[in-house]
């Protein structure tokens, strides 16, 4: 089943990529580049000193253990960025990050992450129905050495990451990265 869920991704990327490759360049339409620098608007002007983020945790290892039990227990929103956290707190504080959403309309930017989203999800619950309903515990969690400064955010990008699941150690790798503001922590990117 996650051989399917990837090569459905793989085709449906393809797909994408070919048929942009047939059109115009996207810089070179007027349409297009308005939709840019709207984008590029909205988010400067949603960049502040603070944000009220919620549902967040007391540390960066509880961002990630409490996003995991909410999935295990069917609650995929939870501990999770929503679409307006994402697109008001994170997007505003990588607008200068050069990441792959920040030169392109706001729509296309969540179309784009919440594909990313939905696949990672779907692996996680793939991997976790196995041991439906049993207590995840968190083996290994380590951290990349440099901490991303976000503006007011931080960065915090997942290394290694492996869960036990009843009698199964499990390696997971769609933990992306949880930021941090003001002490409080929250998962922000997962992906696949």
């Amino acid at each position: 089943m996650n051989r399917i869920y990837k090569l459905l991704f793989i085709t449906f990327l393809l797909i994408i990529i070919s048929y942009n490759c047939k059109k115009e360049k996207p810089e070179g339409d007027p349409e297009y580049q308005k939709k840019v620098e709207e984008a590029r608007n909205y988010l400067k002007a949603h960049i502040k000193e603070s944000y009220d983020i919620s549902e967040t945790s007391p540390t960066r290892d509880a961002a990630v253990s409490n996003y995991l039990d909410a999935v295990n227990r069917g609650e995929t929103d939870k501990y999770l960025c929503t679409k307006q956290e994402y697109l008001d707190v994170f997007l505003p504080n990588t607008l200068e990050e050069s990441t792959l959403t920040s030169n392109m309309p706001l729509e296309q930017a969540w179309e784009i992450t919440e594909l990313r989203r939905k696949v990672a999800l779907e692996q996680l619950q793939d991997v976790l129905k196995k041991e439906k309903n049993k207590p995840i515990k968190i083996e290994t969690l380590t951290w990349r050495d440099q901490v991303r400064q976000l503006n007011v955010l931080k960065g915090h990008r997942v290394g290694n990451l492996v869960i036990r699941v009843g009698n199964r150690s499990i390696s997971l790798e769609q933990i992306r990265l949880v930021i941090e503001h003001k002490g409080k922590f929250k998962l922000c990117v997962i992906g696949a």
